[in-house]
């Protein structure tokens, strides 16, 4: 016995010999990597470090989903907090009680809450070694299953889901504590008479991805959740519907722009929760329709396509057979797109950022769309970084993983206080950071007891939060990088909780350290995503052989670890958080869908923009149409009356600008701009209407008359209005005549006062130096007699006729040249896109401008030919076509001018507006560029007060694809195979009876062009020899 003892005593000595040998090299090699590239920049510190900033930012970041908690509550850490919603469901005999609080108010919303859910997953199964290694691990978990504890209860069967807990218009009419409200909380619910793609699919992803995080720990809970994804994904796609189509409400709030994305979003994740290969075929197949290819859009709430992108790229990098996969290249290839636009020197760098160098997209929730690009551009370089990819190719220049950290931290850095501001917008973090937070339970005492009503006092305080939201991440700056640090600013200053999951996912990931300037690197994420609580475990044996396991697993311990988008996301009148798509009327994005969206369905900003749906026709601005047209009956006397009126004879342009106003174009605009209106227009760009209304009015709508008119006037109170031919149109009434400073208004409308600004010298310059302003009358509609009168429908008439052809929308695109076939590419993917996105007869209104525009454009009557025979062509349906000549006249004043031309599409019923680069714009003055940024107008509209109920679509850049010979959206990666023809290469090809390339425009439309050209030149000569005659 004793010699095996000695025996065992000495094997153990020399085992635990070898063991410490092997430590102390280790630490040798590591104290010596250390210092070797120790450096004082916070990037060059050695790999697998903990990163202190990041890591206590992460800490209170976490904590808000505590704050943010529904149900009885379990090792309650939130001092302030207590149990509440105990009752939810009960409408429904269902157990509603848990899921989280979606932001500042009380409202439980399934759509982001499934979206948070999905988020923290996947930020769990990519970096919860580096929330380990902070202690952080358990409490995401918990805050994970507390979420899908909600989403489990909310799918009581197979086919209903209940996607809302609480009536978000009485929920914002209180400002009370969770745990003391009282109210009734309704509850709202899909089903099949009444589907909801985009929520039951989104809840689906949100349920595989989490059965992934508990596969290890709770395997049963873990085939609960996958269970309930595969029937959510399965209503989803077998009952095809947009909940905001078919529960109008829920527009106000998240409004969805489309459920493609989501589709294929819950496709991916199933396939990564079950490998069951009819997941991956349906990404495949479907990847065409839904997936938006070769456009980059912004990460959101209701975007999912910039995700889906990056989650079936990490496919290609790590499971052998797919690396190729032609179904999977479009996906891959648009992540790498997407990445190559947020990397700053990229050559597609997306212009969409802060002189500060924040991604900003939307002035709602602005930092939703740089902490989620940040957080996937971190994944994308930590997917290089573990298959041993070293470059990203972008147009012609390559990018290190190295590069998309950077762009990562330079986000995270900027929301956590290296900004203009010197603020942190992650609550707690830092020395400043926000203290009137738009939130109830934050703003209100803990031991206040107070009802719906009562706690506006706290929201009125002028005093900081007496509890600390820590975690809470606010909304974040403008575009000039300033916040407004007040608790009614729900436009900055909410928090929400899905930005919380992004922020989470973000930080995680930078929570260890990495060399920015090392060519190879011990930073790993796990291959497969099935999290075991410890460090990489190769879900595809074939990329790491068992050789290299054991210094794979060691090296893991060691790291421990769009013109680009432009969308509109919002949220309610109450607090919004975004499009962009935004908007309360404004909803929840971009965009912009951005693009801003999305998406399939036009959710990216193309990015697209996040967009608002609206069903059918919108309200007119002011709430209805302003119709100045005299009574038929009243007409005789009107007219016998404003004989003995002072007269007022108008230009051709005024006469436009009588148009327009008559028919309401400019509603709730009722005749020319009185001062206190021209003032409101000049500077504000709105008008605010009695009732507190704010409307957008970016260009003053005024009649100037000259000092012989102003003295013939005199005190008069009302004017007649002289047609260029000299009847008598119509008057204005009870006039107010006031100072026409042209300065000022070309200054403030065009943004220079130089020469060459058409509008400026054609009508401004040679006008009057007084203004007249009056309420409108015309005693019949306004005629021009050139056999165009046909095409002039107003605002009442364009209603009616989308109301005939029964359009659930309308979608406007406006244009003063010609349609070639790329214009009529957009437009018939637009509608696609919107019958995707639920909408059964989508209509689009063809609108050229018909009012004053510069001598060198194409006349209008020509134009209009030349469209005819493009729906003659069936380039575009005439059945779904609807071609009407817009009025007013053309200021070519970029950013300020396409809000005007937006404004007027909402009167004419339009709830979807294509907008391009540089709208309504022209080339600068006096150097060689355009007067204004080619993107600026997409990005005002974007932001434009006002404007929120109606959805911007940023045009998709169409040119000549020279391979397949035809009009095609432009791919970045094929740039040198597309052609680009621009408007005057096209005139030029007119002029010299040159046909274009095959497929740029249909042959009969073009041959209006050649003709018109082929006209003008025939008179140019006749004109020369006539002068030669002469002389």
């Amino acid at each position: 016995m004793g010699a095996k003892s000695s025996s065992r005593c000495c094997c153990c000595s020399w085992f635990i010999g070898i063991i410490v040998l092997i430590a102390v090299i280790l630490a040798v090699v590591f104290t010596f990597r250390h210092k070797a590239n120790h450096s004082d920049d916070g990037d060059n510190i050695a790999p697998g470090s903990i990163d202190k900033k990041y890591a206590d930012a992460l800490k209170i970041a976490m904590q808000f989903f505590d704050i943010q908690k529904s149900g009885k509550l379990v090792n309650n850490k939130i001092s302030w907090r207590g149990d509440s919603g105990l009752k939810d469901g009960s409408e429904a005999s269902l157990d509603l009680s848990k899921g989280l609080y979606d932001a500042g108010d009380h409202m439980k919303f399934g759509f982001p809450m499934a979206f948070t859910a999905t988020v923290l997953s996947w930020s769990i199964l990519e970096y919860g070694d580096q929330m380990d290694s902070v202690k952080l691990l358990d409490p995401a978990k918990e805050s994970l299953k507390w979420t899908t504890d909600f989403l489990i209860n909310a799918h009581p069967s197979q086919n209903v889901l209940y996607i809302q807990v609480g009536d978000p218009e009485t929920d914002h009419k209180c400002w009370d504590r969770p745990e003391t409200m009282s109210r009734n909380r309704t509850l709202t619910k899909i089903d099949t008479e009444t589907p909801g793609s985009e929520v039951a699919a989104e809840t689906a992803a949100a349920m595989a991805a989490a059965s992934l995080v508990f596969k290890e720990s709770d395997p049963k809970y873990s085939s609960t959740l996958l269970k309930h994804a595969k029937q959510l994904f399965d209503f989803a796609d077998d009952n095809r519907g947009s909940y905001s189509v078919n529960i109008p409400e829920v527009q106000k709030y998240y409004n969805s722009t489309g459920y493609g994305d989501e589709l294929l979003w819950a496709a991916s994740w199933l396939y990564h929760a079950t490998e069951d290969k009819t997941y991956l075929d349906f990404v495949s197949k479907n990847g065409d329709e839904f997936g938006n290819f070769g456009s980059p859009s912004w990460f959101s709430w209701d975007n999912k396509l910039p995700g889906t992108h990056v989650l079936l790229s990490r496919l290609t990098f790590f499971k052998k057979g797919l690396s190729g996969s032609k179904g999977l290249q479009g996906y891959k290839e648009t992540a790498e797109t997407v990445m190559c636009g947020l990397i700053p020197n990229s050559p597609t760098a997306t212009e969409s950022r802060t002189e500060g160098g924040l991604i900003w997209v939307s002035k709602w929730n602005a930092l939703q769309h740089p902490v989620s690009s940040a957080f996937l551009a971190t994944l994308y370089s930590d997917y290089m970084l573990t298959s041993g990819i070293e470059k990203l190719s972008c147009s012609d220049q390559d990018f290190k993983p190295s590069d998309l950290r950077k762009f990562a931290k330079s986000q995270a850095d900027y929301m956590l206080g290296k900004n203009p501001e010197k603020m942190s917008y992650l609550v707690g973090y830092g020395e400043k950071y926000p203290e009137f937070v738009h939130h109830r339970g934050a703003s209100i005492p803990g031991d206040a007891n107070v009802g719906c009503k009562d706690g506006f006092k706290w929201l009125n305080s002028e005093e900081p939060n007496p509890n600390v939201a820590y975690g809470a991440l606010v909304g974040g700056p403008f575009m000039n990088e300033t916040f407004i640090d007040a608790r009614n600013n729900s436009m900055q200053n909410e928090p929400s909780t899905y930005n919380s999951a992004l922020v989470v996912g973000l930080l995680s990931s930078l929570v260890t350290t990495l060399h920015s300037s090392s060519s190879s690197s011990s930073r790993h994420v796990r291959p497969n995503l099935t999290f075991t609580g410890h460090s990489l475990l190769p879900f595809f044996p074939e990329l790491f052989p068992p050789r290299s396991m054991s210094l794979l697993i060691r090296s893991s311990h060691v790291s421990s670890h769009f013109n680009l988008f432009q969308p509109r996301n919002s949220k309610s009148p109450s607090r919004i958080s975004s499009r962009l798509v935004f908007v309360s009327s404004f909803n929840h994005n971009p965009l912009i869908k951005l693009v801003y969206k999305r998406n399939p369905t036009m959710q990216s900003v193309s990015m697209y923009s996040s967009m608002t749906v609206k069903s059918s026709l919108i309200d007119p601005d002011g709430g209805e149409l302003v119709e100045l047209v005299v009574p038929e009956s009243e007409i005789g006397s009107k007219k016998a009356e404003s004989e003995a009126m002072p007269k007022v004879k108008l230009t051709k342009i005024d006469l436009e600008w009588v148009h327009v106003i008559s028919e309401g174009w400019a509603s709730p605009l009722k005749g020319f701009m009185r001062e206190d209106e021209y003032l409101q227009s000049l500077h504000f760009n709105s008008l605010r209407l009695k009732d507190g209304t704010l409307v957008n009015m970016s260009l003053p709508i005024v009649l100037a008359i000259d000092d012989e008119t102003k003295e013939q006037i005199g005190l008069s109170q009302n004017v007649a209005l002289v047609s260029p031919q000299g009847a008598i149109i119509g008057s204005l009434r009870s006039v107010e005549v006031y100072k026409h400073n042209k300065e000022e208004r070309i200054a403030r409308t065009w943004g220079t006062t130089s020469p060459g600004l058409p509008y400026v010298e054609e009508h401004i310059t040679p006008s009057g130096n007084w203004l007249i302003g009056g309420d409108l009358e015309v005693f019949q509609p306004i005629m021009y007699n050139d056999g165009l009168d046909h095409y002039r429908l107003s605002p009442k008439q364009l209603r009616k006729e989308f109301d005939n052809r029964q359009a659930d929308a309308v979608f406007a695109f406006q244009l003063r040249n010609p349609v070639h076939n790329g214009h009529a590419l957009l437009m018939n993917d637009t509608r696609k896109r919107l019958l995707e996105m639920g909408y059964k007869n989508p209509i689009l209104l063809l609108h050229p401008l018909g009012g004053f525009t510069k001598a060198d454009d194409v006349p209008l009557d020509v134009r209009m030919e030349q469209h005819s025979k493009v729906l003659e062509d069936g380039v575009l349906d005439p059945k779904t076509t609807i071609v009407s000549i817009f009025p007013s006249p053309m200021h070519y004043a970029g950013p300020t001018e396409v809000q005007w031309h937006a404004k007027a599409r909402i009167n004419a019923g339009a709830n979807f507006y294509i907008v391009g680069r540089d709208p309504a714009g022209m080339g600068h003055p006096t150097e060689k560029r355009d007067l204004y940024d080619p993107d600026h107008g997409k990005r005002v509209l974007s932001m434009a007060p006002g404007l929120e109920k109606l959805n911007i679509l940023p045009f998709r850049v169409a040119a000549y694809d020279t391979i397949e010979k035809k009009m095609a959206f432009f791919d970045p990666s094929r740039a040198k195979e597309f052609l680009f023809i621009s408007g005057t290469k096209m005139r030029t090809y007119a002029r010299t009876g040159e046909n274009p390339p095959d497929g740029f425009m249909c042959p009969t439309g073009w041959n209006v062009l050649v003709k018109y050209y082929k006209s003008l030149q025939e008179s140019e000569e006749s004109s020369k020899q006539q002068a030669v005659v002469s002389a």
